[in-house]
C-alpha cells in the first residue's frame, strides 16, 4: 500500500509510487528506475514486472499496458546497468550488449504513415526492452550524450541532461537542499568547536 504523502522525488501511478521523470530523455529515466548508483546502498524502484508494466507505460515508453514477467523485469534491469556504464561512464565495453538489443529492436520498426518508424503496438512482453534499447541508441547518437551528468547526492547517481552546464542535482527540492542543510550542520559544528 502507497503511503499517503509521495515524496518529493517520486509519483504515484496507479498504487505504485514511481520515480518522478526529471531527466530531460528516457533513456535516462530508464537509469533512474535505481536509485544509489553512487553509493553502496541502492533503491530499487522496478521490483515486480507490475512495476515495469506500469512505468513503461507512464514514461511513453509503450502506448499501452504491457503484460510482462520476471524474465523481461531482469532483462530490463542489465540493460539499465548497460545504459549506465555507457552514459555516465562512457564504458565502451557495454558498447556491444547495447547494439544487439538495439539492432533486434530495429528489426521491429515499422513504417507507417500516421506513426512514423516505431515499434508496432504488439503483445510482445519484451516490448519494453525493445523501446528502451531504442531510447537508449537514440540518445548516444545525439550530442545531448555529451550533456549528461549525474547527481552528486547522497544515495542518488540519478542522470539528467545538463545542456547548459549549470545544473548540479537531479531536483533541488531534494539532494540539493539535502546538501545545503549537511553543509550547514557542518559549519554550525565547526564554530561550535574551533578547535576541532
Amino acid at each position: 500500500m502507497v503511503s499517503e504523502k509521495v515524496p518529493p522525488y517520486a509519483v504515484e501511478v496507479g498504487g505504485i509510487l514511481l520515480p518522478k521523470p526529471l531527466s530531460g530523455h528516457p533513456a535516462l529515466e530508464l537509469c533512474n528506475t535505481l536509485a544509489g548508483w553512487n553509493t553502496g546502498h541502492r533503491h530499487e524502484w522496478l521490483n515486480s514486472p507490475g512495476d515495469l508494466a506500469t512505468w513503461a507505460e507512464f514514461t511513453g515508453l509503450v502506448n499501452r499496458w504491457p503484460h510482462v514477467d520476471h524474465a523481461v523485469l531482469t532483462e530490463i534491469r542489465e540493460l539499465r546497468a548497460v545504459a549506465y556504464r555507457l552514459l555516465r561512464h562512457r564504458d565502451q565495453s557495454a558498447f556491444p550488449a547495447l547494439a544487439a538489443k538495439a539492432d533486434a529492436a530495429n528489426a521491429l520498426r515499422r513504417l507507417t504513415p500516421a506513426d512514423g518508424f516505431r515499434l508496432p503496438a504488439s503483445d510482445d512482453p519484451r516490448l519494453p526492452v525493445h523501446a528502451a534499447a531504442l531510447a537508449v541508441a537514440d540518445l548516444l547518437s545525439r550530442p545531448e550524450r555529451d550533456t549528461v551528468k549525474a547527481c552528486p547526492g547522497d544515495g542518488c547517481g540519478w542522470l539528467f541532461l545538463d545542456p547548459r552546464g549549470r545544473r548540479t542535482w537531479c531536483t533541488m527540492a531534494v539532494c540539493g537542499n539535502r546538501a545545503k542543510v549537511r553543509a550547514y550542520a557542518t559549519r554550525v559544528r565547526a564554530d561550535e568547536n574551533p578547535d576541532r
